[in-house]
């Protein structure tokens, strides 16, 4: 499914709206007979302009109440990550009084054409488009600060990733700074996710995709890069909430990255603990895979593979062993991969 909040574009300010309004406005003309009375000709102008404005205000307004779409009916993951990303409340408080202002619009414009209507001199036509402009600017300008907050938070909510549910999709998960995100690059198409040699670098997830051969056509599946999680049941952050929520809904199969080395900066005990968490919790009774790797091959001693080995209770061919900077035995994984999905 693409991200539904994909088209959730550019908000102007209540300057840049009115702006708009206005200049429109005022370029617009109104038909009247070139033989017609002054008076008649400042009635149609300025009601012309009148309702120019307020259209134009009004339609502006709907759509960016479009642009979002209604939280409640979207599916689970996206439901659940928005409310991780931005405040749920505040977003339907934002666009609830984005819409209250429609009706005062139109009540706006109802109450001075009918005023232009039963004007007696030219000059009073254009007094009450000032009029309706001011009225008008006043209520745009209240809604600035709901303008500007949604132009805020729609940043965040544009980068949630596109979930194909009809084709599977491989959770890396671990701590933070194992290489997780340099796996995810070297063996998917997603070759934009920033790499640094820092924790928390990944604040979002990110999805690329591994393309298989099978005997009569071809298959993609989905590899999620999720940041770096330190707990699964103390405080979360809501980078860490994020993974979390990816393992829960969208896994098929989960990649859990170690670093044994004292490169990443946590210890080996707390990573061994997270994933024991990560498996009583996201496996669903050993229905879901749960993929080993031991990453950053190049500094690791034999005695930390070992007490790797030893605490998991696992042998050489019960994980994958990589160098996920130079991509030393990533075609492994992926040959795994596309073995394990072309059936």
């Amino acid at each position: 499914m693409k991200n539904p909040f994909s088209e959730f574009y550019h908000v102007p300010n209540s300057k840049e709206l009115l702006d708009i309004a206005f200049k429109k406005s005022m370029k617009s003309s109104a038909q009247v007979s070139k033989n017609a009375p002054i008076l008649i000709k400042a009635k149609k102008k300025e009601s012309k302009r009148i309702q120019v404005a307020i259209e134009e205000l009004i339609d502006r307004i709907l759509k960016i109440i479009k642009m979002v779409p209604i939280i409640d009916d979207l599916p689970d993951f996206y439901r659940e990550l928005a409310s991780i990303l931005v405040d749920i409340d505040e977003l339907k408080l934002t666009l609830g009084k984005l819409n209250g202002i429609l009706p005062i619009l139109n009540k706006i414009e109802r109450e001075h054409l009918s005023r232009l209507n039963r004007i007696e001199a030219p000059k009073e036509g254009d007094q009450l488009r000032r009029s309706a402009f001011g009225r008008i600017s006043s209520i745009i300008n209240k809604q600035n600060k709901n303008l500007e907050y949604l132009n805020e938070i729609r940043g965040s909510l544009k980068e949630i990733p596109s979930i194909d549910y009809t084709l599977p999709c491989i959770v890396v998960a671990g701590y933070p700074n194992v290489g997780k995100s340099s796996i995810v690059k070297n063996i998917s198409t997603n070759k934009k996710i920033e790499i640094k040699e820092y924790p928390f670098t990944t604040k979002k997830l990110n999805m690329g995709h591994l393309e298989i051969e099978r005997r009569f056509d071809k298959i993609r599946i989905q590899i999620m890069d999720c940041p770096g999680i330190l707990a699964l049941r103390a405080k979360r952050n809501y980078i860490e909430r994020q993974a979390i929520l990816a393992l829960r809904l969208i896994s098929d199969l989960i990649l859990y990255i170690f670093d044994p080395t004292p490169a990443c900066g946590y210890t080996v005990d707390s990573q061994i603990e997270l994933y024991k968490e990560v498996k009583q919790n996201f496996a669903k009774d050993g229905k879901i895979e749960i993929v080993i790797v031991f990453n950053k091959m190049d500094l690791m001693s034999s005695s930390e593979i070992e007490y790797l080995e030893e605490r998991l209770n696992l042998q050489g061919d019960d994980y994958f062993l990589t160098n996920a900077l130079t991509g030393e035995n990533l075609d492994k994984i992926s040959s795994y991969l596309k073995e394990r999905y072309a059936k």
